[in-house]
């Protein structure tokens, strides 16, 4: 997290702290099966908790809070059953509790943001909830607005390294590199139709931009050989899927999509390269650049053969659902193929 963002969320905890006249407060991340402490504010060495530590999140205070077990407020932890027994109240001697969740503008629940004291506090009232709950709207703005800022970050970073591998793989063959980028929007549009989110359509993008990219590994006289390849030379070119893998997992911004581009050669019934997946153990994105990938390929020019008709693409497409590829990709698939020769040749017949 940006310094400037952890400032703002201590003040947040400090205010919190301050003005309940507590010994410490918190605001803590509690969407995994840990809770961490991105904060905390006050005398938190007593209560054994410190910044950015965490702790296993199942039967902690904040984890009975958000199940609807635990109420905001525990005036006084001795005396409260669900509490009285746990670790957390007799190691750390905790007295009193409130806390309240931090909600996200999409309704999830990011984590808490809370305040304890040694001693029990009796005088704890429902208007100090609603306090919390306003400053942890404050703080769930304030963790949106970092997330959107290094989203928007990761993406720039993202096209930039995309645009310097693609500019290495053109320059290595032409070919490839004007194959990747033609792969792209038929990827882009078949995601589409399956529904992707707009974050998953940009990893799409990329991967589809970059499947190729462990080519650039691959010797000369192998990637540009005009005919049919050995099985020595096979052997190698199948090796550009685990290449391009580590191209990219040694990018910040791009390491989330290696598992997509080591897959890009996976079939559906698992004869593919080089981990033979099945179904739908291979990547989703990897499923769609598979599809994409053949069409262009098997409909484009090469100088040792002509590409085939579209119809004839289609045609080989659905023989090959349910074993070279995903039966629901190629549906999408060929679907978004008629749609898009209607729109170029409205009047005419599939070439």
């Amino acid at each position: 997290m940006p310094l400037d963002g952890k400032l703002l969320l201590h003040r947040t905890a400090v205010t919190a702290k301050e003005m309940l006249g507590m010994d410490m407060s918190f605001v803590s991340d509690t969407r995994g099966d840990r809770q961490h402490f991105l904060c905390v504010a006050g005398d938190a060495d007593s209560f054994g908790i410190e910044a950015d530590s965490s702790v296993p999140l199942e039967g902690t205070y904040c984890d009975l809070l958000l199940r609807g077990e635990l109420g905001n407020i525990v005036p006084d932890a001795a005396r409260e059953p669900l509490v009285a027994d746990l670790p957390a109240t007799e190691a750390a001697g905790v007295g009193a509790y409130i806390g309240v969740p931090v909600t996200l503008s999409d309704g999830t629940t990011y984590g808490t943001l809370c305040c304890i004291n040694h001693e029990p506090l009796p005088e704890l009232r429902e208007r100090d909830v609603r306090f919390l709950e306003v400053l942890a709207r404050l703080v769930a703005g304030q963790l949106e607005e970092q997330e959107r800022d290094m989203e928007a970050r990761r993406l720039e970073l993202a096209a930039g390294s995309v645009g310097a591998l693609l500019a290495a793989l053109a320059a290595r063959d032409g070919y490839t590199g004007e194959h990747s980028a033609a792969v792209v929007d038929l990827a882009v549009a078949v995601g589409r139709r399956l529904g992707l989110d707009e974050g998953q359509l940009v990893d799409l993008e990329h991967a589809a931009l970059l499947h190729d990219i462990g080519k650039i590994g691959i010797p000369d006289a192998i990637l540009h050989k005009p005919g049919d390849l050995d099985p020595e030379e096979w052997s190698e070119m199948r090796r550009h899927p685990e290449i391009g893998e580590h191209i990219v997992a040694s990018m910040s911004a791009l390491a989330h999509l290696a598992p997509v581009i080591r897959a890009e050669h996976e079939r559906w019934d698992g004869a593919g390269y080089p981990d033979g997946l099945v179904g739908d153990e291979i990547p989703a994105a990897a499923q769609i650049v598979l599809a994409c990938d053949a069409f262009h390929a098997i409909t484009s020019d090469r100088p040792y053969r002509d590409g085939v008709p579209v119809r004839t693409a289609i045609a080989e497409l659905k023989r090959h659902a349910g074993t070279q590829f995903s039966p629901r990709v190629i549906e999408a698939a060929v679907s978004e193929i008629r749609a898009q020769v209607r729109r170029s040749h409205p009047r005419g017949a599939l070439a």
